[in-house]
């Protein structure tokens, strides 16, 4: 009886050593599993932020360059008025200069009313009338010397044949001497031998 009792402390003690240490390493697994779903969730929230502020910046953006395309377009269309207001301005200001009956007074006369026009009409810098063959009868400018009856021919020049054509005829804009912008217009003369004058503006 004596040896049973001095032998029955070591084995519980030896069966409860292992429960204790069993029981304090449970919990260690749960923790990283739970670390690891935390760490997921805010994975998937900063990504979804991210993508988020991605589309709300590229709406926006979108938004913003439509706006300014919106702009340009309303300056664009205004800026093509105010063109056209200035061309069909400079057309009736020579307009007179095609009627047969003025084109039937004196050369003297014509010059004058030319160099008027001009005076008149700063935008024009050049004017050039043509017979109906095409043939250079009088040029009046500001930037070289006038010439009376040259007989240089234009008869196969765009704005002799297209205006003969079409009756106006307008030139692409270009530049002289890499200046102002110029255009060239051409006007048929009303009458059996319609040449035309051919201005020059800006």
């Amino acid at each position: 009886m004596t040896a049973v009792d001095k032998t029955t402390p070591p084995t519980t003690s030896s069966w409860i050593a292992p429960s204790s240490a069993a029981a304090g390493s449970a919990p260690h697994p749960r923790g990283r599993l739970l670390r690891k779903y935390a760490l997921l969730f805010i994975a998937l929230v900063g990504v979804a932020l991210i993508v988020n502020s991605a589309l709300d910046f590229w709406f926006s953006y979108q938004e913003h360059k439509e706006a300014l395309l919106r702009v340009q377009q309303e300056k664009a269309d205004a800026a093509a008025r105010r063109i056209e207001e200035f061309i069909d301005q400079i057309e009736r200001q020579i307009g007179w200069t095609t009627h047969a009956r003025w084109a039937a007074g004196p050369l003297d006369q014509r010059r004058f009313d030319y160099v008027r026009l001009l005076r008149q009409a700063p935008a024009i810098t050049e004017l050039t009338e043509l017979d109906a063959e095409g043939k250079e009868q009088l040029k009046v400018s500001r930037l070289a010397e006038d010439t009376v009856a040259s007989g240089e021919s234009f008869a196969f020049a765009p704005a002799f044949t297209e205006a003969k054509a079409h009756g106006v005829w307008f030139s692409p804009v270009y530049f002289r001497k890499e200046s102002e912008p110029y255009m060239t217009m051409g006007m048929v003369r009303a009458g059996k031998n319609a040449g035309l004058p051919s201005p020059k503006s800006i």
